[in-house]
């Protein structure tokens, strides 16, 4: 049908959550929001391993600027998620200036092989894809 518009949920995983967050900053107006594995603040990266790079600073509570333009969110994490970008301990804080208009899914288990910041990790919830699957289908329902 042209001109319908059903709802609209998006979802960004781990850098993804920032260009999320840079997109509804610059005036994307979606129904909900899924963050997976998330950049979501201050608290969520600490210091890079050996001399990677400096400190990052862009998250969502930075970057949103706002919570006015949250939209009902989901942040789906796991608790043992290793990488420096994306502690759990982020998770806390980014629930907290949301003032109710985002809640969590911790996820546990699954498989850590490899690079901590990539899909084979917790951070990529390698071996529980589909508990995040469904957790993110059930909210955008």
């Amino acid at each position: 049908m042209k001109g319908v518009k059903g709802p609209v949920t998006v979802v960004g995983t781990s850098r993804g959550t920032q260009w999320a967050a840079e997109g509804i900053a610059a005036g994307a107006r979606p129904d909900k929001l899924v963050l997976t594995s998330g950049f979501l603040s201050d608290a969520s990266t600490g210091e890079p391993p050996g001399n990677l790079r400096r400190r990052e600073e862009r998250n969502a509570i930075s970057l949103l600027g706002s919570r006015a333009l949250l939209p009902p969110t989901l942040v789906v994490h796991h608790r043992q998620d290793k990488c420096w970008l994306t502690s759990p301990e982020g998770v806390a804080p980014f629930i907290a200036w949301s003032k109710g208009k985002a809640k969590v899914t911790w996820l546990d288990g699954g498989e850590e092989v490899g690079n901590p910041c990539e899909a084979k990790g917790h951070h990529g919830f390698a071996g529980i894809d589909q508990k995040v699957v469904d957790a993110v289908a059930a909210f955008a329902r």
